[in-house]
């Protein structure tokens, strides 16, 4: 589907979630998280929405009509950019708006390894979180 806004979503592909550093940054976007699916006001103000990790905040469904609610409820959205893990909002977005973030210690471990950890009994399956959503214009990035 075609949005009326511009959407860019930064997939991690295995971020540390637990990582200290994410405590404030998890919250962005989480008070229009409540408008987009509690109150469902409509908000003519708001041209930039962004989002760290929305689907700690989300339910699969709620994940999946992110997009057509936004829609409805920011008439005037002209960027939406998200920062994610989740398969449903990947699922949902169009393939030129998907930017993957890959961190000097991910790369470093495919060149090594020829892929992903996998099965590994014991070790960290994340990889150190690379960006801040706002200043995101000095990450290495693959576009898809």
């Amino acid at each position: 589907m075609n949005y009326p806004f511009e959407i860019t979503v930064y997939v991690l592909r295995r971020p540390h979630m637990r990582d200290e550093s994410l405590e404030y940054e998890l919250y962005m976007g989480r008070g229009h998280l409540d408008n987009i699916f509690d109150h469902e006001n409509v908000d003519t103000k708001t041209t930039t929405l962004y989002f760290s990790f929305p689907e700690r905040w989300m339910n699969i469904v709620e994940e999946r009509s992110l997009y057509d609610r936004i829609a409805l409820l920011y008439p005037n959205l002209k960027t939406l950019t998200i920062k994610t893990q989740s398969v449903y909002i990947i699922q949902c977005t169009p393939a030129k708006c998907i930017k993957i973030v890959v961190g000097q210690e991910e790369s470093d471990f495919l060149d090594k390894n020829n892929q992903l950890p996998q099965e590994q009994k014991t070790g960290k399956m994340w990889f150190t979180n690379q960006m801040n959503i706002i200043n995101a214009k000095v990450l290495n990035v693959l576009g898809c």
